[in-house]
C-alpha cells in the first residue's frame, strides 16, 4: 500500500544506496575515508562539500536510518550554503528521522512492558493487560518523564505493535510523525481490535499527506462509520457531562469555558461572529475582542449597541454597571451610544451540516459533517435537521445552476458563489480547515489574465490563503479532475480536492467461520490417510 525504500535500494538524497547488513562495516569505513578526504565538517561555518551544493538533494524521499542521519548531519553543517530546495528537503529528512527514532524507541518501550508482568490491579483501564503498573515509573525515571507521559508512551507503543502494526510501520518509515501515530491510537483505543483495524485501513493511505487536524477529522469520521452504535452511546454519555466552568487567569482576567454539543457550540460562535461583524469596520476592536465583549454583554443583561463614533471605546465602558440598581446611570448604555447591533446575516442557517439522505431518513447511521467542526453522529445531525432550513445540493446539470459566466461578469452571481462554497466546504489551501462559507472566492486564473468566472476557475479561500495565493513565488493551477495544485517557491507541489460528498461505506461485518467438515471414519481411525 505504501511505497517504501528498503535496505540496499538507491536513495537519491543520500548520494548512493543504503547498504545491506552484511556490508555495514565496509560502508562505515568508506564513509570515514570520504569524511577524512573532505576535511572536518563538524563545526558550524565550515564549507559544505561541492558535491552537496551543486545538485539539489532529495532527502525527503529517503528511507530514514542512521546513514540518512549522517548524510543530513554532513549536508547541513552550514545551512546558509544550501539551496532553497535542499533546505526544504533537509527539513523533511530530519522530520522523518525524528519519526523513525521515536518509532524505534517505541519497540524498546514495548519490550520493557513485556518483560514486566502485569499486576493484579492495573493502574488504569487502558493499562490492563499491557504490563506492570510500575513499568512507566522505570521508563519515566530513565527518560526524565512524568509517570503519566511515560505511561502514555508505553501504552501507545504496545497497542500499535500488537493491534495496529501497519500504523507503526508507516511511523517507523517516517511517513507520519509521532503526533499522528498517537492520534491513531487515541482515536481507536476504545474499539475492539477488528474495528480499530478497520478505522486504520480507512485513514492510513491519506495520513502521510494530511495535517494533524485533517487526520483527526478523518479518524473521527472513520470511528463513527465503523462503529455507529458505539458512537451514539459515547455521544449520549458525553452529552450528560455538558457544563460551564470559570477559571482564574493572570492579571485580573478569567476564562469562561463551556462544554456543549458540537452544534450548539458552533452555532453560538457563528452568531457571536455575525454580531461582531455587525458592529462595522469603524469599531477599532479586533474580532476576538468584539466577540468577548458581546458575549459578556449578552450573558449579563447589557444591551449590545453600535459604538458612539465621536468617542473612543474603552474597556471601562464594557465593564460599567448595567442598571441603576447596580449603581449605573439609566441614561447611559453600558456598551456605548447608538442603535442595537444587527448581525450581518440575520436568520438561519447559523450552522452548516452535510448529511447523507440515507442518514436523514434513518435508513443508515453514517457520519455527518458539521462544517467548521468535523464529523458528528447521525442522531445529532437528525436533531439539527428537525429545526433547520435546508438547501438541496445535487450534481450538475440536475441543479440547473449556471456554472460558467465566461467574462460577462467579474463577481460570481449568488447561485455560482453558493455552488463553489458548497463544493469546497473548506478553504482550498493545503492543510487549511477554515470554512469556505465564511471565506472569500477568487479566480484561479486571474480575471486580468483572461480568467473566466466559472465553477472550474473559482476556489474558496480563507483571507490569509487568498493573500498567500498572490504572494510572490506561489503558483496555483486548476487540474482537470477538480483538484487545485499549489506550487511553493521551492517547487514543491501540493494538491487539494473538493469536499467528497459520497457517503461512507457501511461498517465491517464480522466474518462467519466456515463450518468444520464432518469427521470421516478414515480421519478418525488413521491420522495419516493416504493422499488421493
Amino acid at each position: 500500500m505504501f511505497e517504501q525504500q528498503v535496505i540496499g535500494e538507491p536513495c537519491s538524497g543520500c548520494g548512493g544506496h543504503l547498504p545491506a547488513d552484511d556490508d555495514l562495516d565496509g560502508a562505515w569505513e568508506r564513509l570515514l575515508a570520504e569524511s577524512d578526504a573532505l576535511g572536518p565538517l563538524d563545526a558550524v561555518g565550515d564549507p559544505v562539500p561541492e558535491w552537496l551544493v551543486d545538485e539539489p538533494q532529495e532527502f525527503g524521499s529517503c528511507t530514514p536510518s542512521g546513514f540518512l542521519a549522517l548524510d543530513l548531519d554532513t549536508a547541513t553543517t552550514d545551512p546558509a550554503q544550501l539551496s532553497d530546495h535542499t533546505l526544504i528537503e533537509a527539513m523533511i529528512g530530519f522530520d522523518r528521522i525524528a519519526s523513525w527514532a521515536a518509532a524505534r524507541q517505541a519497540r524498546l518501550l514495548a519490550q520493557l512492558a513485556a518483560r514486566r508482568p502485569a499486576d493484579k490491579a492495573p493502574h488504569t483501564a487502558r493499562w490492563a493487560g499491557i504490563g506492570s503498573e510500575y513499568a512507566p515509573d522505570e521508563a519515566g525515571v530513565a527518560l526524565h518523564l512524568s509517570r503519566g507521559t511515560a505511561c502514555a508512551r508505553i501504552g501507545t507503543a504496545v497497542r500499535l505493535l500488537a493491534v495496529l502494526p501497519e500504523t507503526h510501520a508507516v511511523w517507523e518509515a517516517g511517513r507520519i510523525d509521532t503526533p499522528k501515530a498517537r492520534a491513531v491510537d487515541d482515536a481507536t483505543w476504545m474499539l475492539v481490535p477488528e474495528l480499530a483495524r478497520a478505522v486504520q485501513d480507512r485513514v492510513l493511505p491519506k495520513a502521510p499527506q494530511q495535517t494533524l487536524a485533517e487526520l483527526k477529522a478523518a479518524l473521527a469520521r472513520a470511528v463513527i462509520a465503523v462503529d455507529p452504535q458505539g458512537a451514539e452511546v459515547r455521544h449520549r454519555e458525553a452529552r450528560r457531562d455538558r457544563r460551564v466552568v470559570v477559571t482564574p487567569e493572570a492579571d485580573g482576567m478569567a476564562s469562561l469555558w463551556a462544554l456543549l454539543t458540537a452544534t450548539q457550540a458552533v452555532g453560538a460562535f457563528t452568531w457571536l461572529t455575525r454580531l461582531a461583524r455587525g458592529l462595522g469596520r469603524d469599531d477599532p476592536r479586533s474580532m476576538d475582542t468584539r466577540r468577548a465583549d458581546i458575549l459578556a454583554a449578552l450573558l449579563t443583561g447589557r444591551p449590545v449597541t453600535h459604538p458612539d463614533p465621536d468617542s473612543d471605546i474603552t474597556e471601562a465602558a464594557v465593564d460599567a454597571p448595567a442598571s441603576p440598581a447596580e449603581g449605573g446611570d439609566e441614561s447611559t448604555p453600558a456598551s456605548g451610544a447608538g442603535r442595537p447591533v444587527q448581525p450581518v446575516a440575520p436568520g438561519k442557517p447559523l450552522i452548516q451540516v452535510v448529511i447523507p439522505y440515507s442518514t436523514l431518513t434513518g435508513a443508515y447511521d453514517q457520519p455527518c459533517e458539521l462544517v467548521g467542526h468535523g464529523p458528528i453522529p447521525a442522531s445529532l445531525a437528525r436533531e439539527v435537521a428537525a429545526d433547520s432550513v435546508w438547501h438541496r445540493l445535487v450534481t450538475d446539470p440536475l441543479s440547473g445552476t449556471l456554472l460558467d459566466h465566461g467574462r460577462t461578469t467579474y463577481h460570481p452571481p449568488a447561485g455560482l458563489a453558493d455552488h463553489v462554497r458548497a463544493r469546497d466546504v473548506y478553504c482550498r489551501a493545503p492543510g487549511c480547515r477554515r470554512t469556505a462559507a465564511g471565506g472569500e472566492l477568487d479566480h484561479i486564473v486571474a480575471w486580468s489574465d483572461g480568467g473566466t468566472t466559472s465553477e472550474r476557475n473559482l476556489g474558496g479561500y480563507c483571507a490569509h490563503d487568498h493573500r498567500l495565493k498572490h504572494h510572490a513565488g506561489w503558483q496555483v493551477d486548476a487540474d482537470p479532475d477538480g483538484g487545485i495544485t499549489w506550487t511553493t517557491p521551492t517547487g514543491h507541489r501540493h494538491t487539494t480536492m473538493p469536499h467528497d460528498y459520497r457517503p461512507d461505506p457501511p461498517p465491517p461485518t464480522a466474518a462467519t467461520p466456515d463450518p468444520a467438515p464432518d469427521p470421516s471414519p478414515l480421519a478418525l481411525d488413521d491420522p495419516d490417510p493416504p493422499p488421493f
